[in-house]
């Protein structure tokens, strides 16, 4: 595909009231090779099918806005919304608000989206917050609808709050977030499980990095 892509993304523009606005971006070479590969995603590769098969897709992305992901789900989905929800959590703590009114900004209408990606969200989160996060998923997917999820592990938790940065062939890249301090958290298997109903598991995959990849479905 050559040119450049225009699609929606969130923003979020005084007092914190989500809009939609147009970003256009090039469709150039990125920076990825030169980085370090983290591991290959086997979630994504199929999160990535199951989305391509939906001609009219609309997709979130709660990460850290980054432009190789941007491009990369921008050229698949009819609509891809991008609401930063780590630096929301982060100027929460330091205003010493309570982490509940990081919620208001996923506000979206019941079943938008065809897909969500989570990230490693739940690794910056207790409990209780991640449970209230998976019934928002619940409620914001369409039926059938994916969600991606990935925790670190004790192995790979780190106080260094990563973008995952996607690759050719589905490596991903760690890209450290310098103005994001996050404290990390540590989640096993089952408890993720347990977490993020009502959603139910589709695949999960442990790598030897220590990462730890889930897709759930709402049913």
């Amino acid at each position: 595909m050559g040119g450049g892509i225009t699609f929606l993304r969130s923003a979020t523009i005084g007092a914190g009231k989500v809009h939609c606005i147009e970003i256009s971006m090039s469709d150039g070479p990125t920076n990825t090779e030169s980085s370090t590969t983290f591991y290959t995603s086997n979630i994504l590769k199929l999160f990535t099918e199951d989305i391509e098969r939906r001609p009219q897709g609309q997709m979130l992305d709660t990460g850290s806005a980054c432009e190789e992901n941007i491009l990369f789900f921008g050229r698949r989905v009819k609509r891809l919304y991008v609401c930063d929800m780590f630096f929301r959590l982060m100027e929460c703590l330091n205003e010493k608000r309570p982490v509940s009114q990081i919620w208001k900004h996923l506000d979206y209408p019941p079943e938008s989206f065809d897909g969500i990606l989570l990230w490693d969200l739940l690794n910056r989160l207790d409990a209780q917050e991640v449970g209230t996060l998976a019934r928002l998923c619940h409620k914001m997917l369409k039926p059938g609808g994916t969600v991606v999820v990935m925790v670190p592990g004790e192995r790979a938790t780190s106080p260094v709050v990563n973008s995952f940065v996607m690759g050719r062939d589905f490596e991903i890249f760690p890209r450290p977030q310098a103005h994001l301090h996050l404290p990390p958290r540590s989640f096993q298997n089952r408890e993720v499980l347990a977490m993020m109903t009502p959603l139910s598991p589709a695949k999960s995959f442990i790598y030897y990095s220590g990462v730890m990849e889930f897709l759930f479905r709402r049913d």
